[in-house]
C-alpha cells in the first residue's frame, strides 16, 4: 500500500476538496455576514484606481489654473469627488470590518463545536493514543484564524484582480514597459516569502510532539497539583534543564529559517529596488521631453506602491491561501478521524442481571500484544465480583471492556444471555454507574460534581443530598456555600478539598444514578483507615440487589466479594471465595500474606 503524502505534497484534487470544504464552514457560519464582507471588499477594490484618476485630473486643473485658464468652480467640483471616495472608501471599509469581525466570532463558535463534537463520539482508545492528542491541539490552534483567513484571502485576491486591472490601464498609458516592471517588482519578494511560509509550516509540525513536552514541563512547575512534590524532592532545576532542552533545540531550527530567510528577503528587495528604478528612469526620460503631464506623474509615483502591493496581494494571496489550507488539514485530519457511535444498535432496557465474560480477548489497535486473553467469568444480580492482580494485569481493561467503552477483539460479552455487541453502548451504559480509579475531580460547584452522573434527568439534582449521605460526605455541609460551593482552585472562589473528599464525591456520583451495574475501581485508595471501614460497610448495603464488580489492591475490601477472580498477564489463573483461594495457597493467598504482614509488622508494639 502506498504511503501516505505529507500535507504540503497533496495533490492538487485534495487540497481543491479541502478548499470547498473550508469555505463551506465558513459559509455555514453566517451567509448573511459573508456575503456583507465579500461585497464590500470587491466594492472597495475599484475604489484606488478612482482615487488615482481623480487625483490626476485635479493636478491637471492645478497645473492649468496656474496659467489662469481654469475656474475655481470646476476645482470645486473634483475635490468633492474625491472627498466623496474617500467618505465612500470609509464606510464600505467600517461595514467590511464589522462583517468580518461577526463571521470570525460566528466562525470560531461554529468550528470549536464542530471540534467538541468530534471529540465526543472518538472512542476512548483514540483518548489514550498520543497523536490524537496531537490532532486535537493542532485542530484548536487553528479554530481562531485559518478558515476565516482563507475566505477573507480569497476575496482579498478577487479584490486585488479589480484593483490591479482598474489601476493598471492608467499606468499603461504612462508607457509599454512600466506597468510590466513594476509588476516584475513585486515578484521575488512574494517568492521568497512563499518559500519560507512553507518552511516555517514543517518546521511548526515537526515541533508539535516536543512543544507539547515543553507545556507539560512548564505545567509541572506552575501546577498546584505538583507543587509539594516538586519541592520537597527539589527537582526544579530538573523539569527546567528539559524545559530550556526543548526550547533551544527549537530556537536552533528558528534561528537557521530566519537567518536564510534575511538574506532571501534582502536579495528580493534588491532585485526589485533595481527594476523600480528603471521604471522610473523611463518615465523620466519622457518627462524630460514634456509628453508627461503633472497630473500622469502622480498615476506613476503613487501607483507604484498601489501596484506592488496589489501583485503581492495577488501572489502572496495565493500562497496564504495554499499555507491555510495546509493548516486547515490539520482540522480535517482530526475531524476525520474514525468515531464510534454510543447510540448504534438496539436500545436496552430494563436491568441487568447477568454479565458474563466469554472467552474475552483484546488487544489495542497497531499493536500486537493481547492485553486479555480468553478471559472468562460471571456477574450475577446481588453478588460481588472482585478482580485482583498486580498493576498491569489487564484489570482496568476488563472494566472498560464491561462498560462497553472498548469492543473485544475476540469472544463475546453477554447481558442477560445476550450478546452486547446488540446494543447501543450509551443504553447500556445507563444501566451502570462507576468509580475510577482516576476519579474526576470537577472544577465545579459540589452539587454539580454529583448530578452530572444523571444530567439527564431534571430532577436528579434533589437526589443529590442522600447520594452524599449514602457516600459518607459529611463534609460539604460545612463548605462555605454548602452544595453551591465552587471546588478546586481553577476559578476565583473555588474550595480545594483533600484527596479522600473527592473520593467521597465520587462515591456519591456513583450512587446518584440509580443503576443496576456498580463498578468500584480503587474505591478507598485515598481513604484513611476510619473512612475506609465506613465505606466498605455502606457497600455492604449499597450493593444487594445489584451487580458489583470490584477493584482493589486492599484486600479488606476484597474481602467484601462474594467471588474473587485473579488476573496474572491478561489472563484467569484464580477464581473462587476468599476462603478457597486462601486454602488453595496459590498467588492470591501469596498477595493477601504479603500484605497482611506488612500491615501488622507496621502496628506491632513498639520495641
Amino acid at each position: 500500500m502506498r504511503a501516505p503524502l505529507p500535507d504540503d505534497h497533496l495533490p492538487l484534487r485534495e487540497r481543491l476538496r479541502d478548499l470547498r470544504a473550508t469555505l463551506a464552514l465558513v459559509w455555514q457560519a453566517s451567509p448573511r455576514h459573508s456575503l456583507t464582507y465579500a461585497a464590500t471588499s470587491l466594492a472597495g477594490s475599484a475604489l484606488p484606481a478612482a482615487n488615482l484618476y481623480v487625483g490626476k485630473l485635479l493636478l491637471d486643473e492645478v497645473a492649468r489654473a496656474a496659467q489662469g485658464g481654469v475656474a475655481y468652480t470646476s476645482l470645486l467640483t473634483l475635490l468633492g469627488a474625491q472627498v466623496s471616495l474617500v467618505v465612500l472608501g470609509s464606510l464600505l471599509s467600517t461595514v467590511q470590518s464589522a462583517a468580518q469581525q461577526l463571521l470570525g466570532d460566528s466562525l470560531q463558535h461554529g468550528v470549536s463545536r464542530r471540534i467538541l463534537n468530534k471529540a465526543a463520539t472518538l472512542s476512548v482508545e483514540n483518548f489514550e493514543n498520543a497523536e490524537t492528542y496531537d490532532r486535537l491541539q493542532q485542530a484548536y490552534r487553528e479554530v481562531g484564524s485559518r478558515p476565516l483567513g482563507v475566505a477573507t484571502q480569497l476575496v482579498s485576491l478577487g479584490g486585488a484582480a479589480v484593483t490591479l486591472g482598474s489601476v493598471g490601464a492608467l499606468m499603461a498609458t504612462l508607457g509599454p514597459w512600466v506597468l510590466p516592471l513594476v509588476v516584475l517588482a513585486s515578484v521575488p519578494g512574494v517568492v521568497v516569502g512563499n518559500r519560507f511560509g512553507v518552511e516555517g509550516y514543517r518546521m511548526l509540525r515537526r515541533q508539535t510532539h516536543d512543544a507539547r513536552v515543553q507545556n507539560y514541563l512548564g505545567s509541572l512547575l506552575t501546577s498546584d497539583a505538583h507543587v509539594k512534590e516538586v519541592r520537597l524532592f527539589g527537582f526544579e532545576g530538573e523539569l527546567l534543564r528539559r524545559w530550556r532542552d526543548y526550547y533551544l533545540g527549537f530556537r536552533q531550527h528558528l534561528v537557521a529559517l530566519v537567518r536564510r530567510r534575511a538574506g532571501w528577503s534582502f536579495g528580493a528587495a534588491l532585485l526589485s529596488a533595481l527594476l523600480i528604478g528603471l521604471a522610473s528612469a523611463l518615465i523620466l526620460r519622457r518627462a524630460a521631453a514634456g509628453e508627461v503631464s503633472v497630473g500622469e506623474f502622480s498615476v506613476f509615483v503613487l501607483g507604484i506602491a498601489q501596484v506592488q502591493s496589489t501583485v503581492s496581494s495577488l501572489l502572496g494571496g495565493g500562497s496564504a491561501v495554499y499555507q491555510n489550507l495546509l493548516y486547515m488539514r490539520n482540522l480535517f485530519d482530526f475531524l476525520e478521524l474514525p468515531t464510534r457511535d454510543l447510540d448504534a444498535g438496539e436500545v436496552w432496557s430494563g436491568p441487568i442481571h447477568t454479565i458474563e465474560f466469554r472467552e474475552v480477548g483484546f488487544r489495542y489497535p497497531l499493536t500486537e500484544r493481547d492485553v486479555l486473553r480468553g478471559v472468562s467469568f460471571t456477574l450475577r444480580r446481588g453478588e460481588a465480583l472482585a478482580l485482583v492482580g498486580e498493576n498491569g494485569a489487564g484489570k482496568t481493561t476488563v472494566v472498560k471492556l464491561l462498560t462497553l467503552l472498548f469492543v473485544p477483539t475476540s469472544g463475546q460479552i453477554l447481558l442477560n444471555g445476550q450478546d452486547a455487541a446488540r446494543f447501543s453502548p450509551r443504553s447500556v451504559q445507563r444501566e451502570m454507574s462507576i468509580i475510577f480509579q482516576d476519579f474526576g475531580q470537577y472544577q465545579l460547584t459540589a452539587r454539580d460534581n454529583v448530578a452530572l452522573a444523571d444530567a439527564a434527568q431534571p430532577e436528579g439534582a434533589a437526589r443529590v443530598p442522600a447520594a452524599l449521605e449514602r457516600a459518607g460526605a459529611d463534609f460539604v455541609a460545612g463548605l462555605p456555600e454548602g452544595l453551591d460551593t465552587p471546588l478546586g482552585r481553577l476559578f476565583q472562589g473555588g474550595r480545594q478539598l483533600s484527596g479522600g473528599q473527592w473520593q467521597r464525591l465520587a462515591l456519591a456520583r456513583l450512587y446518584h444514578r440509580d443503576a443496576s451495574v456498580l463498578i468500584f475501581d480503587e474505591p478507598t485508595a485515598a481513604l484513611d483507615a476510619r473512612a475506609e471501614f465506613d465505606t466498605i460497610q455502606a457497600l455492604r448495603e449499597q450493593t444487594r440487589g445489584r451487580l458489583t464488580l470490584l477493584i482493589s489492591h486492599r484486600f479488606s475490601t476484597v474481602r467484601l466479594a462474594d467471588t474473587i477472580v485473579v488476573l496474572e498477564g491478561g489472563k484467569v489463573t484464580e477464581r473462587g471465595t476468599h476462603a478457597e483461594l486462601m486454602a488453595r495457597g496459590g498467588h492470591y493467598a501469596e498477595m493477601y500474606t504479603l500484605q497482611a504482614r506488612g500491615y501488622s509488622e507496621s502496628v506491632g508494639p513498639a520495641s
